[in-house]
């Protein structure tokens, strides 16, 4: 089929329009200047006489002449008039934006940024006054009337939004992404625009009569060629990334020999009016009199390239027809040099969001941002322990806040992730700066960006042997990449084990320290008086070092197997939480009161403290308990392990190799930081005040009258004295530990779901490479001897809800056979039961063996007969899901859409901890990986 061209005579009847917005002015965040040239590049673009696809007419472009402000856009006016373009275009409708961008700190929920945008500490809506590319932007478009969508994003993290592009099912829809997942572009130049933007632009208006048409799927090729010279943030290689359902698009059309006249007769330069809106000219470049200029009769293709407004002064020459162009967007700028990355992304109150804009990773702040005309910040990327987040973030807010002149000099941006995560990425540290192309087949892919953020200039983990670990298995190339420069620990933090002091079962006086496995065993004995024993629980050890050096405590001691130990700490009613104080606050939860008088927890000391605070009184800096924490959550006094070491906060600085920007002032402000941490008595107050100790480095002081240690709530709960703890713990042990975690649980339970019903064949997703029964049986690699695993299909049977291509069992050690039944199964001229079958198999997977099982549900369908189901239904079925012991249920939707909010897959994924794979994933990689989460096979 040929591509779709807004400009061939089917279409001319019909109605286009481009949504071109361009936020360079904001409130509370550094104004974007050179968004404000990349909106008139994009004009010229889609415009230009002799090669664009749209008439100038045909463009809506924000910010009007009716907004409050030079650049200033509303995100409800932007979503309105997306809202309007898609109701009522139905040929080609174009989106572009440009300007600050979010997304949290998982990747997730990419946010589009508008004038009076901020970020609040509101842990489920942080964002105010922005537009969700997932719940509002994507759910509009999804709705589209139009022939062809195209978007285009033009923003560090652009990439991100792949991960919730999901098209209705017969909907053409093209998104071009101005980088990769996870990748920071630079913010681009005043005179000249967005390099992306203007890669764009040349690209597009500079396609002469001899070159080929600028296709959608052409112009991805060559923006990428045209990108590959120059470098993203951090030294970051720049691909464009891109999505598309459908077949092609025209965006520009090859230049006419000898041009044309200008329609209408009307001067070059004339301004058009579209629905009573003013639109700025739509070609040209901009000169001393300000109006941009038409591309004049005659004009060749490359002299049209050359009028691209800024390439103008950097460039001359022609280029050969039909290839594309290394993009050089700004005078005097070497290709492989980059911006300043002095603009980066922070993780916001527990883990709340990362922040990005058009070219870099931005610092919000929950007050004003900078003064208008202040340079950008040399800002520090602060990674840490999920555990110590909190602190360090008040800590960071507190050292900037000395800043007292008109221009900060300074920002910091506090992010985190699983320290397991962080240690292999600096095992790796290479993958943060080049990560690979593709994905092995297993589905093992390590993407530090992805995963973690930005590189860190400063590291602090929780505790100095977790360093270790990463030296200990660091590849050559890896400590090429990264250098870690240990400067010293800044507060201190035992692990305890927190028993509930209730009446009548007072633990023992906290000043009794133990092995742990003893203060463990102590706990769970009944009492004497018939009481029954206490639950034991502890954070994630992939989580936080913390809970991972406990563990290594536990399964250190001779007599005990790691699967006897983790019996021990796992309980249906909760399951495991990332950190100590999800535990705790999971724990307050009023639907587990009667879980929360009768576990005992392992955490640190500092956050059992904060939780036996009373609530904070109204006065000005009172410290009190957690806002999660209820008056039904038991006070707990503190029993101290003597194998456990102590958390003592190691400041790492981070340097990385090709970095060589700022060095010297970034190695001044690390220092300086470092140093005020560790000396200064406010930094001091900060983490005193958060239950933390301090001192000279190696040795915590006594806690002082303003910590909640020594506070009337904690009398008698823990020692002022720290006991001695001194394990002779090595890293090797802590990563055996890690390895055991791992395969304690002990052999996986899977059952796949197969919707065999004919409209999976009608739709052509039933047979063949990639398709559903391929999908199924290549994830298959992930099952292990010793693991369960069967396969259902959902039509059903004679005598059930559903049929057996293979039966829930045990596998045969020759894999052949049943992938031989999955490759047989034939679809079935029945509805499939999807409810039905869910239900049953999630029954299926908790009967038989109990305790800590790793349980997987797949679902594999086309969404057609779980379209229409009711929502009462759907509730109930998601009750059920979370309810018992715990299944984890992945949903592969083999349409477009099918992983949108609110529906079956997303809600079943979400409230199980699985994860949704539709057709914006690569499927079979991502599905073996999420099987070898469970199964003990070879993929693992």
């Amino acid at each position: 089929m040929p591509p779709y061209n807004a400009r061939a005579p089917q279409n001319r009847a019909k109605t286009h329009r481009a949504v071109l917005i361009g936020v360079d002015s904001y409130t509370h965040e550094p104004d974007l200047p050179a968004v404000a040239h990349s909106l008139r590049l994009m004009e010229e673009a889609l415009t230009a006489e002799s090669t664009g696809v749209l008439d100038p007419g045909e463009l809506l472009i924000l910010p009007g002449p009716t907004g409050s402000g030079p650049g200033t856009v509303d995100p409800l006016e932007a979503l309105r008039e997306i809202r309007n373009a898609r109701e009522q275009v139905d040929g080609l409708l174009v989106v572009y934006f440009a300007g600050h961008g979010l997304v949290r700190a998982d990747g997730t929920d990419l946010h589009l940024l508008f004038s009076p945008s901020r970020v609040i500490a509101d842990r489920h809506h942080p964002f105010v006054d922005a537009l969700s590319w997932r719940e509002q932007i994507m759910a509009e478009l999804r709705l589209a009337r139009a022939d062809w969508v195209v978007v285009v994003l033009d923003c560090c993290f652009a990439g991100n939004a792949r991960l919730d592009f999901h098209p209705e099912e017969q909907q053409n829809f093209a998104l071009l992404m101005a980088a990769e997942l996870g990748v920071e572009i630079p913010p681009g130049d005043a005179a000249t625009g967005t390099d992306f933007t203007v890669g764009l632009h040349r690209l597009l208006t500079g396609r002469t009569w001899a070159s080929k048409p600028a296709t959608f799927t052409r112009l991805v090729g060559e923006i990428r060629e045209a990108m590959a010279p120059l470098k993203a943030v951090d030294d970051h290689r720049w691909i464009p990334g891109e999505r598309r359902h459908g077949d092609d698009v025209l965006l520009a059309v090859p230049g006419r020999k000898h041009g044309r006249e200008s329609e209408g007769g009307g001067p070059a330069g004339t301004s058009h009016e579209a629905g009573g809106r003013s639109k700025r000219a739509a070609t040209g470049r901009e000169g001393a009199g300000g109006a941009p200029a038409q591309p004049g009769e005659g004009d060749t293709g490359s002299e049209a390239e050359a009028r691209s407004s800024g390439a103008a002064q950097a460039e001359s020459g022609t280029h050969a027809a039909g290839t594309a162009q290394a993009v050089d967007p700004a005078p005097d700028r070497r290709p492989s040099s980059r911006r300043p990355s002095s603009w980066r992304h922070r993780a916001l109150c527990a883990a709340l969001a990362l922040v990005c804009f058009a070219g870099a990773g931005v610092l919000l702040s929950v007050g004003d941002g900078p003064d208008r005309g202040c340079a950008p910040p040399l800002e520090l990327r602060v990674l840490v322990d999920p555990d110590i987040r909190p602190t360090v973030q008040k800590a960071a807010d507190v050292y900037l806040d000395r800043d007292t002149g008109d221009c900060r000099a300074v920002g910091i941006s506090v992010y985190t992730g699983n320290s397991t995560d962080v240690v292999d990425a600096f095992q790796a540290a290479q993958l943060w700066q080049a990560p690979p192309a593709s994905c092995p087949p297993s589905g093992d892919c390590l993407l530090p960006q992805r995963d973690l953020g930005a590189q860190p200039d400063v590291w602090i983990p929780a505790a100095s042997i977790t360093s270790l670990r990463v030296l200990a298995e660091q590849s050559a190339a890896a400590g090429t990449a990264a250098k870690l420069d240990p400067l010293g620990s800044v507060a201190y933090t035992p692990m305890v084990l927190a028993v509930p002091a209730e009446a009548g079962r007072k633990p023992d006086p906290a000043d009794r320290p133990a092995p742990l496995a003893d203060l463990v065993a102590g706990v769970r004995d009944a009492g004497a008086d018939g009481t029954e024993p206490y639950q034991v629980l502890r954070p994630d050890p992939e989580g936080g070092d913390g809970a991972l050096l406990s563990t290594t405590a536990l399964y250190g001691t001779e007599d005990r197997r790691p699967t006897d130990v983790e019996a021990v700490l796992t309980d249906d009613r909760l399951p495991p939480q990332p950190t100590a104080r999800d535990l705790m606050c999971g724990l307050a939860d009023g639907s587990r009161n009667e879980l929360e008088d009768q576990a005992a927890v392992l955490i640190p000391e500092q956050t059992m403290a904060l939780f036996n605070l009373p609530s904070a009184s109204g006065e000005a800096g009172a410290v009190g308990r957690p806002a999660c924490a209820s008056d039904v959550l038991e006070h707990r006094a503190a029993r101290y392990p003597t194998d456990v070491p102590v958390l003592d906060l190691p400041f790492f600085r981070v340097t990385w190799a090709g970095a060589d920007r700022d060095a010297t002032a970034r190695e001044q402000v690390v220092r300086d930081f470092y140093d005020w941490l560790a000396e200064d008595p406010e930094a001091r107050a900060v983490f005193v005040r958060d239950g933390f100790r301090t001192g000279p480095s190696g040795k915590p002081s006594l806690p002082s009258a303003a910590s909640p240690l020594t506070a009337k709530a904690n009398e008698g709960a823990v020692s002022l004295l720290l006991p001695p703890s001194n394990p002779p713990t090595s890293a090797s042990e802590v990563t055996e530990t890690l390895r055991d975690y791992r395969q304690a649980l002990g052999p996986g339970r899977v059952l796949y779901l197969l919707d065999d019903s004919t409209s999976m064949e009608d739709n052509r997703v039933w047979s063949g490479p990639g398709r559903a029964k391929d999908l199924v049986a290549r994830s298959t690699a992930s099952i292990g001897l010793d693991d369960t695993f069967g396969v259902w299909g959902l039509s059903p049977g004679d005598a059930a809800n559903h049929t057996e291509p293979v039966p829930f069992g045990r596998p045969d050690p020759d894999p052949g056979p049943a992938r031989a039944a999955i490759g047989r199964a034939p679809a079935v001229n029945k509805n499939a039961r999807v409810l039905d079958g869910l239900r049953d198999g999630l029954s299926e997977l908790r009967s038989g063996q109990e305790g800590p099982v790793p349980r997987l549900l797949v679902l594999v369908t086309d969404d057609e007969d779980s379209a229409d189901l009711r929502g009462e239904d759907v509730r109930a079925l998601v009750e059920t899901a979370t309810e018992g012991p715990p299944v984890r249920v992945v949903t592969v939707s083999l349409r477009g859409g099918g992983c949108a909010p609110g529906l079956l897959n997303h809600r079943l994924a979400e409230a199980t901890g699985g994860r949704c794979l539709d057709a914006a994933d690569d499927l079979a990689t991502e599905l073996t990986a999420e099987v070898a989460k469970t199964g003990t096979g070879d993929a693992r």
